[in-house]
């Protein structure tokens, strides 16, 4: 473990149809959609933990109680955390706010954005060990990383979450030092999911890649 005092924050949904990759259901439906959540988290969940970089920890919502958080908790040993808050930016706020009472540097991330590599996360703990802080830009217009290790409210309020302005908007908020890193690209759209597909230089797992080949992408 390269930094065992930070701490990887994973914030997931629960998995329900019509309740996660809203966009994407729009092209193959709300199960289906679904169960490519539940792919990309746990692809995501796996990497983390294998990388190896920083404790990680699974913020959950709306609660800690679907099958799904169980099961990760269960099979991965990783700790759940109970994401609070009537919006996103509340839910960021609360647990970059919890952590950092104990731990830094703290990094955030979605389930998403499986190109996301252990050395953009050394790289961010490396930047924010350093009092900066470092974002990964979305190549939509948000961002797919956050990490700091102090806490700044005022990206958190009003923020036009979900949309292409919100990384343009954290620049113009965000105080001292930061380290922007490359973008990466995250899956919201069936163009995004057929980028997946076809990408070949990510480990996705037997069960993934074969749930991919079903949906007729190519």
């Amino acid at each position: 473990m390269q930094y065992p005092h930070a701490r990887i924050l994973v914030f997931c949904k629960a998995p329900q149809a019509g309740k996660v990759k809203t966009r994407l259901a729009k092209n193959i439906g709300e199960t289906a959609a679904k169960v490519v959540h539940e792919h990309l988290a746990w692809h995501c969940l796996q990497q983390m933990l294998g990388f190896a970089v920083a404790p990680v920890e699974l913020w959950c919502a709306p609660d800690m109680d679907h099958d799904f958080f169980s099961y990760c908790h269960t099979q991965l040993g990783i700790p759940l955390k109970q994401q609070v808050g009537n919006d996103l930016g509340q839910r960021m706020q609360h647990a970059m706010n919890e952590t950092l009472c104990n731990h830094a540097p703290v990094v955030l991330i979605g389930t998403d954005c499986p190109a996301l590599t252990a050395d953009y996360l050394q790289s961010a703990c490396a930047a924010v060990s350093q009092n900066k802080t470092v974002i990964v830009p979305a190549e939509d217009g948000g961002y797919v990383l956050l990490g700091m290790n102090k806490l700044q409210p005022e990206l958190f309020i009003d923020m036009p979450w979900g949309t292409s302005q919100v990384y343009t908007e954290t620049m113009t908020r965000v105080t001292g030092e930061v380290e922007t890193l490359k973008p990466l690209w995250d899956i919201d759209y069936i163009a995004d999911l057929r980028r997946l597909h076809a990408t070949s230089d990510i480990p996705l797992g037997e069960q993934f890649q074969a749930y991919l080949e079903t949906l007729g992408l190519s």
